[in-house]
């Protein structure tokens, strides 16, 4: 069986504070010991130490080059902390020409491109099948399917939205070498299994685990579910 992947993406949330080196030291054990890979994608202010515990990557990046760009997250910054790569185009933070407006695909390239060179795997996150189609042109480590009205609730989109994840699935197989990974509502082994039979490679999960006071248990139900 190959290997799985659960993103943990512990976004801005308070909890990121305060149990987020934790849920990095077990994102590391269970990576050890599973076929699952399991990756904490914290706040930018953590990279440097969660990085010292798991698997990491940036919540974002810009497509922009070191240099006067005041605010900005470059390629060189994440390759200089150390981190593995970073997340691209959340629905919280989308590379769009305005809010709510179509996707800005050159930039998003453009980024991807930059990370590519410099050695980051890339996870690029869209909200429909055709933004998947034209994200799998530009070839990222993983593209992200995520339904913006299912995200923090909870509906699982893969119980919710089976057509389509298989429909995502494999629209990104097809044209591309991407993981395919979904999220949005992803709660339990119920989720995490019906997501691998329907084409997936992985989970992106946040609330669902960083809201839990008990994430070891949901990370274990993850895991065990993608193990299946």
């Amino acid at each position: 069986m190959s290997t799985k992947v659960l993103i943990i993406n512990y976004k801005a949330y308070k909890e990121a504070f305060s149990k987020g080196l934790d849920i990095a030291t077990y994102a590391k054990q269970v990576s050890t010991e599973t076929n699952v890979e399991v990756i904490v994608a914290p706040p930018f202010t953590m990279l440097s130490e969660t990085n010292k515990i798991a698997k990491t990557i940036a919540q974002g990046v810009d497509e922009v080059d070191p240099g006067a760009f005041t605010a900005h997250i470059t390629w060189f910054e994440l390759k200089a902390v150390g981190v593995s790569g970073t997340l691209l185009n959340h629905s919280e933070e989308r590379y769009a020409y305005s809010r709510g407006g179509p996707l800005d695909y050159d930039k998003i390239k453009e980024a991807v491109d930059k990370c590519k060179a410099a050695g980051l795997e890339t996870y690029v996150c869209v909200q429909n099948t055709q933004e998947a189609e034209e994200i799998a042109k530009i070839n990222p480590t993983g593209i992200a399917y995520e339904p913006p009205e299912l995200i923090g609730g909870d509906i699982s989109v893969a119980n919710s939205k089976p057509d389509i994840v298989k429909e995502f699935c494999e629209v990104v197989k097809k044209s591309s070498s991407c993981l395919a990974l979904i999220g949005a509502g992803i709660k339990g082994k119920e989720d995490a299994i019906k997501s691998v039979e329907l084409g997936s490679d992985g989970l992106l999960v946040a609330s669902g685990i960083l809201k839990e006071e008990n994430y070891k248990a949901v990370i274990d139900e993850l895991v065990s579910g993608l193990s299946q």
